[in-house]
């Protein structure tokens, strides 16, 4: 009769042992979840305002630089602009300085030439006198004659027997001369001469 009276009892604390089981672990679980949550609450505020953050750094960096660009562009281009009618106007200048003076020719006159007589040949007979062929060196002491026109510069050659008057013709810087004459002196002794009387223009 005593046994029978025992069993209830254990029964009666059976049951409770599963109690303490399920009331100890839905806390940790709850814990969990909320600070999941907050991480990526707080994740997100972060990216959203290191987001908004820098696009306001790259919009001021953006506007600042651009503005003093901006603002230099019209100086750059004005400076420029500039020195247009001047580099125009230089050209013209400097042909104008740089254009060759009209040449100036001189008008000869006797004195601007000299004359020399140089003996080619010469033929003697003792005291009786010489045959002497030569020619006539000219040379003009002016600064210049147009090569346009032509002068006839007469001269007299002084020393032979009978007096010699021939011409020659002067074109720019050339002379056209005779290659050859001839002349006859006095004396072995005498010398020959040339000197210009004339010039006219042809």
């Amino acid at each position: 009769m005593t046994e029978p009276q025992h069993q209830p009892d254990l029964q009666a604390e059976s049951p409770a042992q599963p109690e303490t089981v399920s009331t100890i672990s839905p806390e940790p679980v709850t814990r969990k979840k909320s600070q999941v949550r907050w991480i990526i609450a707080g994740a997100a505020v972060l990216v959203l305002l290191l987001c908004f953050g820098g696009c306001g750094v790259l919009l001021a960096t953006t506007n600042g630089a651009e503005s003093p660009d901006q603002g230099k562009a019209p100086s750059a281009t004005a400076s420029q602009s500039r020195p247009g009618p001047t580099s125009a106007a230089t050209p013209t200048t400097a042909s104008a300085t740089t254009a060759p003076p009209a040449p100036v020719y001189d008008t000869p006159t006797k004195g601007d030439f000299k004359l020399q007589v140089k003996t080619l040949r010469k033929q003697c007979f003792g005291s009786a006198g010489c045959n002497i062929t030569y020619r006539i060196d000219v040379t003009y002491t002016g600064d210049g004659l147009d090569p346009s026109r032509t002068y006839e510069v007469t001269y007299e050659v002084k020393g032979a027997e009978d007096p010699i008057i021939n011409t020659f013709e002067v074109t720019g810087d050339s002379a056209s001369v005779q290659q050859e004459e001839t002349a006859s002196t006095k004396r072995s002794s005498d010398k020959l001469s040339a000197v210009v009387t004339d010039v006219s223009e042809l």
